[in-house]
């Protein structure tokens, strides 16, 4: 299950805290994390600002040194769908480039981060590939693994800047706050076509798709919304390049007890007819319900 360190001004998700990836002796933790409303132009000491450090377990019986680097996910590594890549590898950085680890024993590694201060930044999804290789010991074995982060930089409505990628939004982060079931609200998102053609957007709920590992995109203390069909949205959208369009979405709570005190999670699947999609994090909370005598 996953757990969180959550700070004001940046929040950290482990997905899996225990989960290590593995590679013969090697053993790295955690598998992938996520970086929630990162602020462009402030620097992070990811450790010190959440605690969240990566530890890496030399299993072998000899001491084994390890060559840490940051990669974007075309040069190494891949990346889950509705994330583009880190636009620079560099904005993401450890500590020191290398450590050298014990026999049976463990060492850790901080990362540090730092994005451009500009608007365009905002609500922007990425991710980056932490690459931990092996320096080849007297038995010539060279161990490697890949970890992902997934950045998330701040939502924000009011960017006086496009949004960078291909796809840009603003805000990237819908909150449905202090509803009360049997009620309903609306919301708009601005999307951007910023590529040279014309494209053709489906939006879906990319938590209706079966293949979807749930825990990669939820955020802490948020459950799947029970029924995506309950928030309102156009099913198509064309929008010409360079230009931008409203998308329009309502959410309708249905009545009943069960749905006071709940806090909901849903992933709108921006998904273009060629390309990269991008998504919108909904989130929905539910006033607790009345007491009465």
């Amino acid at each position: 299950m996953a757990r969180s360190v959550p700070l004001s001004l940046i929040c950290v998700f482990l997905l899996g805290t225990l989960d290590r990836l593995e590679a013969a002796g090697l053993k790295v933790a955690p598998a992938r994390f996520i970086l929630h409303d990162v602020k462009p132009g402030k620097h992070y000491d990811i450790y010190k600002e959440t605690g969240l450090r990566l530890t890496i377990y030399n299993d072998d019986d000899t001491t084994r040194s390890w060559v840490l680097s940051t990669h974007r996910p075309s040069e190494r590594g891949q990346w889950e769908k509705g994330y583009a890549e880190i636009p620079d590898a560099r904005w993401c950085w450890f500590e020191r480039s290398e450590v050298t680890v014990g026999a049976k024993n463990k060492a850790y590694a901080n990362l540090y981060l730092k994005t451009p201060k500009e608007e365009k930044y905002y609500n922007q999804r990425w991710v980056v590939t932490l690459g931990i290789d092996g320096k080849p010991g007297r038995g010539g074995i060279s161990l490697a693994v890949d970890i992902r982060a997934q950045i998330e930089t701040e939502s924000k409505a009011d960017l006086k800047a496009k949004p960078a990628g291909l796809l840009g939004m603003k805000p990237s982060t819908i909150r449905f706050e202090d509803m009360t079931p049997g009620s309903r609200k609306k919301a708009r998102v601005m999307l951007y076509n910023n590529d040279d053609t014309a494209h053709s957007y489906t939006i879906s709920s990319l938590f209706e798709d079966s293949k979807t590992e749930r825990k990669t995109y939820l955020t802490h203390s948020y459950i799947p919304i029970p029924d995506s069909g309950w928030i309102e949205r156009e099913k198509e959208i064309r929008i010409e390049p360079g230009e931008s369009t409203m998308l329009r979405l309502g959410l309708t709570i249905p009545d009943g007890a069960a749905h006071f005190g709940k806090k909901w999670e849903d992933i709108l699947l921006i998904q273009p007819d060629e390309g990269l999609a991008g998504f919108v994090r909904v989130q929905v909370e539910t006033r607790e319900k009345a007491k009465t005598d």
